[in-house]
């Protein structure tokens, strides 16, 4: 990705929230502070092609999401987290 990648995508978070991003962008956009320096972009393509949808990542056992190429225990415990925070949300 070009150089100010991830803070246009921040811009256009702040300005619309997911509204007009792609299932992959969201998932790109997710992995941003559980991998830092690494491209999530080509992460995030993999991850749909393995699981087929932005639910079924989420949805997706820690392990399984950890067979990943670019997935460690930490992004995949990041990904697990938000159906939990999702509910939680709901709940309250």
């Amino acid at each position: 990705m070009g150089e100010g990648h991830r803070e246009r995508m921040r811009a256009r978070f702040r300005q619309s929230g997911f509204e007009g991003f792609a299932e992959h962008e969201i998932l790109e956009y997710l992995l941003f502070d559980a991998l830092p320096r690494v491209n999530t972009n080509d992460i995030a393509h993999r991850l749909l092609d393995k699981f087929g949808s932005l639910y079924a990542v989420l949805e997706a056992d820690e392990k399984d999401l950890c067979s990943v190429a670019g997935m460690g225990p930490k992004a995949a415990a990041h990904l697990a987290l938000v159906p939990h925070v999702l509910r939680a949300y709901k709940k309250s």
